[in-house]
């Protein structure tokens, strides 16, 4: 995806987090937050002219959907543009420490994904105020990398 794109669905994923409550709604809510932290990441990452900033969309590592002439899209292997999560696929290279650090945000986040959406943990209000903040700091860093893109 290309960042402009990354930035509409961090906003929409946030005003739908907003009329979610954390522990009622727990599993959408972390879901919209996880992906709104996610696509932060893929933004400052095309930002920094890591990975490509086109219109193709991640399937699995290394598989995106390719837009056709037709209107279509056909799977199809491609260059490194979009990350599925933090550390899938790994991005080579060296990462600036602001990227570092929103990365390492979402791996907070990411901690709690299986234990509390496949039911292993009952997600508790702390579980919510941690990934909440963990959320607000990746997109703190996302502003101040790309501050006139975020307002």
């Amino acid at each position: 995806m290309n960042t402009a794109s990354h930035l509409e669905k961090i906003s929409k994923l946030e005003a739908l987090r907003a009329r979610l409550d954390p522990l009622e709604d727990f599993e959408l809510w972390f879901w919209a937050a996880m992906t709104a932290g996610t696509h932060a990441v893929n933004s400052v990452l095309h930002h920094a002219r890591i990975t490509r900033d086109d219109d193709v969309f991640p399937t699995q590592p290394g598989v995106y959907l390719v837009p056709q002439p037709d209107g279509a899209v056909r799977a199809a292997f491609h260059p490194l543009g979009d990350i599925l999560h933090v550390g899938r696929p790994k991005v080579e290279g060296p990462i600036p420490e602001d990227v570092a650090n929103m990365m390492h945000e979402m791996e907070i986040i990411e901690h709690h994904r299986d234990p509390c959406v496949r039911g292993e943990r009952e997600p508790t209000q702390a579980i919510a105020v941690e990934c909440d903040g963990a959320l607000r700091r990746c997109l703190a860093l996302l502003a101040r990398r790309i501050p006139e893109q975020t307002r």
